[in-house]
């Protein structure tokens, strides 16, 4: 049996040999732990390059999806798409180079894959540019054709085949080194066992930690990779742009929506500043967020500077954003995070509404928003204007309470047609906050939502007060045209039957020394002239022409009808004058400017009879665009009032207070002719009238005279006692009146003429041709059937263009005496005995 001492010198031995054994088993096992962890970088590595190679096929992929989407579609927005995939494709293929300068790659296989993306490139864009070319179908076409070549498809074919070869070849150096990493643990199983009688528990504990250190450093990779992956995966997928930002305020890293965004590239601008990415006003917001100084900043804070931030991108444009920026701590260095949420869109839509609303604010019509229960949205200047309340008070008030007016349809109704057709057109009488009554043209229309759901009205009305008026006046005018017509006619048929009468009768005076004949020759004459005079009021409302105008000057007139009213006017009634002393001179007819003030002077009386007060105002005027109330076109004019506070009229009768023969007196009290001839002469001056009246508050009539400049002129009439007489001159009558031809022939044969009569202007032409060497002068009807009398005068001129021609006729017309072939005088009809001499002496003596 062995001793104690070698006992011990065998355990010592052992021992030595233990440590010995453990020395050298550590050192083999500490070579052994190198292998396994260089084995297992490689491990790493291996699984880098690839992923890499995978990116490199899936960005190709992104980018050829994107170019597809653009082919199609025509979109832009495709292409983004397009560049982050060849930006993305790109990268990769720069870690797969610098792989192969590490041995972990061949370089071959680098440089062909390399060679085939870029050959990819080239195609897909060539695919682009011809779509870009031409119009939409040429460029499609364009595009299809580079397509169909089939070349892009090969050469993806080709860098997948590339992309697997390299997957493939890392696979084989993958399980190789899965084979080392056994045979290395292997080693390490067999290395302890040896040393197992010595250190087994130590080696076996080594062992474990050996083992369980590489299981844990796969496990460390693997959710490494599976992490980064993920992060990466939800970066890229934002909508929003995402930037880091490192602790100098240089840029690591852009998301492909940031890239967009800003129109540039995350591997071109690595490291640039962040704050060349940002609007020079906004700069000093994110500097303050982004000082690694500040350590009372929020691990999370909201840009707000009181507005939205701007962007700047690669061309110089702006592009307004809400911004985020977060920071962290990475290795001991800070990492500032911006996401930028682009809110052009948003902001755009703000901007045309506030561009909408001011439009809306400064359209004149009358426009504003109810809701379906008719209560006040939106109320813009025009309806300020139209119906005189401000937004404050009418928005929130139900529009019938605050508008009552007046329509063909009651609102139920127009509410029925507005749902049924979506529009409702009408007019409506409104009344105003200042209480007048407006006629509108109202538009209604719907307003529906994005769901076609009823959500208000829109009410657009237009005031048409004005333009209703003036039709009004209109027709009233063409009315009375057409009844002056009429009346012209009338004038001219009655003037031929009293003219014969007229002379008639004054030529039976002279044969006649009987008093009783005589009387009744005297009544004869005197309804005669009382016919006449009818006949020149309803002459005088047709718009004929008065005798030579002068320069008149109303406020005379107004003083002169003043004096006499004063003295015949009844003591209730009061009469005033006001008028402007520089008033304006007016080119007319003293006399019947005169009759117009009279009449109205009448009128205003009659409209009083309990008393009252009478005004005349006159003012000088300038209308700057059409009157609605009197039709006249811009210009200086002189305007004279005549007013009452007598009962006044309502709206029917002041329709028709101009109509002929139109009164609102008693049987034989107005033959309603004064008006009308009041119109009729005014309008012969170029004039015209306006009329307001309220039952019961009076009457204002006003009538505007178109201004001269000037003084009045004089003129002085001249009177003879006695009738001229003729010296044996031939004179020729020519009129489709027999007998006005025989009471004419007469009384001149009478007074010493030689008269030779033709019925109708061709009879008339063919005596002249006969006899025109001995006659004198000519009086011609310018009213005849078939031939009228210009006709006549220009056939008897051509045959003796010096003769002198008389123009007879009811419808007095101040183109005669005027012009080559016109007549030299002019005898109105139903003219006397008197007129008839005087008019042909005054003739032969200018001959």
């Amino acid at each position: 049996m062995p001793t104690l001492s070698n006992n011990s010198t065998w355990v010592n031995t052992l021992l030595a040999a233990a440590a010995v054994g453990v020395i050298v088993l550590c050192i083999i096992g500490g070579y052994t732990n190198w292998d396994a962890a260089h084995n297992s970088e490689e491990i790493v590595r291996n699984s880098q390059v690839q992923q890499n190679a995978r990116s490199v096929l899936a960005g190709m992929k992104d980018a050829e999806t994107g170019q597809r989407g653009f082919l199609i579609t025509g979109d832009e927005s495709y292409l983004a798409l397009f560049h982050v995939g060849l930006g993305r494709a790109t990268e990769h293929l720069a870690s797969l180079h610098n792989d192969s300068l590490t041995g972990h790659l061949m370089p071959e296989q680098i440089d062909r894959l390399q060679q085939g993306v870029e050959e990819k490139r080239v195609k897909l864009q060539e695919a682009i540019d011809a779509r870009r070319e031409g119009t939409d179908e040429e460029a499609f076409n364009k595009a299809r054709d580079v397509v169909k070549t089939g070349a892009s498809k090969r050469l993806m074919e080709q860098i997948e085949a590339l992309t697997s070869e390299i997957l493939a070849s890392q696979d084989v150096e993958l399980r190789r080194r899965e084979h080392l990493a056994n045979w290395l643990a292997a080693q390490n199983v067999a290395t302890l066992a040896i040393g197992l009688v010595l250190t087994l528990g130590t080696f076996l504990a080594a062992a474990l930690v050996t083992r369980r250190e590489t299981s844990e450093r796969n496990r460390a990779v693997t959710k490494l990779r599976t992490e980064r992956a993920r992060h990466i995966a939800v970066i890229d997928a934002s909508m929003d742009a995402v930037v880091a930002v490192d602790h100098t305020g240089g840029v690591v890293m852009l998301n492909p929506m940031a890239e967009v965004l800003f129109q540039l590239r995350e591997r071109d601008n690595a490291g640039q500043p962040f704050e060349n990415y940002i609007s020079e006003q906004d700069r000093s917001f994110f500097k303050v967020l982004l000082n690694p100084q500040a350590t009372n900043t929020p691990v999370r804070s909201n840009v707000d500077n009181g507005q939205i931030v701007h962007g700047l991108k690669s061309d110089g444009s702006l592009f307004p954003a809400e911004a985020v920026v977060s920071r962290s701590e990475i290795d001991g260095h800070l990492l500032f995070t911006v996401m930028l949420r682009d809110v052009s869109e948003r902001e755009t839509g703000r901007l045309r509404l506030r561009e909408q609303t001011a439009i809306l604010s400064r359209i004149r019509d009358s426009i504003h928003i109810r809701d379906m229960n008719d209560r006040i949205l939106t109320w813009n200047e025009g309806a300020q204007h139209l119906f005189g309340w401000t937004a404050a008070e009418a928005t929130g008030i139900i529009a019938n309470t605050l508008l009552p007016g007046y329509s063909s349809q009651d609102e139920e109704d127009i509410r029925k047609d507005l749902l049924a057709n979506g529009t409702w057109n009408g007019e409506r009488d409104v009344t105003t906050k200042d209480g007048q009554v407006r006629t509108i043209e109202s538009r209604r229309s719907l307003i529906v939502d994005g769901a076609s759901a009823t959500k208000s009205q829109l009410v657009i009305d237009i005031d048409i007060t004005d333009e209703k008026r003036r039709e009004r006046v209109e027709r009233r005018s063409q009315r009375l045209e057409s009844i002056g017509t009429l009346t012209s006619g009338i004038a001219h048929d009655l003037n031929n039957i009293l003219t014969p009468i007229t002379m008639g009768a004054r030529l039976l005076r002279n044969h006649y020394s009987d008093p009783k004949v005589s009387g009744l020759i005297d009544t004869i004459v005197s309804s005669a002239d009382r016919g006449t005079g009818l006949i020149r009021q309803l002459l005088s409302f047709a718009g004929g022409a008065s005798g030579p105008r002068k320069l008149v000057q109303m406020k005379d007139l107004i003083e002169e009808t003043y004096g006499i009213l004063q003295h015949t006017l009844t003591q209730t009634i009061s009469i005033q004058s006001k008028v402007d002393p520089s008033l304006w001179s007016v080119m007319g007819d003293a006399t019947e400017l005169s009759q117009v003030l009279m009449n109205l002077a009448i009128n205003a009386r009659d409209a009083m009879p309990n008393g009252g007060q009478l005004t005349f105002e006159a003012e000088n005027t300038t209308l700057r665009e059409n009157a609605v109330q009197v039709s006249l076109p811009r210009g200086r004019y002189v305007s004279i009032s005549v007013i009452d506070t007598g009962m006044g009229m309502n709206h029917d009768v002041m329709e028709r207070i101009f109509d002929p023969f139109f009164t609102t007196k008693d049987q034989g009290k107005g033959t309603g002719l004064g008006l009308a001839t009041c119109m009729g002469i005014v309008k012969s001056h170029d004039g015209g009238f306006a009329v307001y009246s309220e039952p019961g508050n009076g009457t204002k009539f006003t009538f505007y005279l178109p201004a001269q400049n000037g003084g009045i002129g004089q003129s002085v009439a001249s009177t003879e006692a006695d009738l001229p007489s003729g010296n044996l001159q031939e004179i020729l009558l020519i009129d489709d009146e027999s007998s006005i031809l025989l009471v004419a022939k007469a009384t001149l044969e009478l007074h010493g003429y030689i008269v030779h009569t033709a019925l109708g202007g061709a009879a008339g032409i063919k005596l002249f041709v006969q006899t025109s060497a001995d006659i004198s002068a000519i009086i011609v009807d310018m009213m005849m059937p078939e031939m009228d009398g210009s006709e006549t005068i220009q056939a008897l001129k051509s045959i003796r263009p010096d003769v002198p021609i008389i123009a007879s006729s009811g419808l007095r017309k101040p183109e005669f005496g005027t012009g080559a072939n016109s007549a030299v005088a002019f005898l109105s009809k139903p003219y006397s005995d008197e007129q008839l001499l005087k008019t042909l002496q005054r003739t032969l003596r200018a001959q």
